[in-house]
């Protein structure tokens, strides 16, 4: 990665998100000051996925622009539908 500080992220998925993409807990490196949108677009998810996606790091919802950390948990929480 260029001689760029790594970060080790642990990313959650849930639901139809988790099915999808096969996993539910996976560890990723991405570079220093890496936000969750980047983050995302580097799992390569597809767009239309990303459609109401909500985040949390380390338990707190947050916004696509936050700069993930060494050691976060960053969690992707697909839209709850129900009736």
């Amino acid at each position: 990665m260029n001689g760029e500080k790594v970060l080790s992220i642990t990313v959650l998925t849930f639901g139809p998100l988790a099915e999808t993409l096969g996993w539910k807990r996976k560890e990723f490196e991405f570079v220093q000051n890496t936000r969750i949108e980047e983050a995302v677009r580097i799992l390569g998810l597809p767009s239309v996925q990303l459609l109401g996606l909500l985040f949390a790091v380390n338990g707190v919802q947050c916004s696509s622009e936050t700069v993930l950390q060494t050691g976060d948990e960053l969690a992707l929480l697909p839209p709850v539908s129900g009736g």
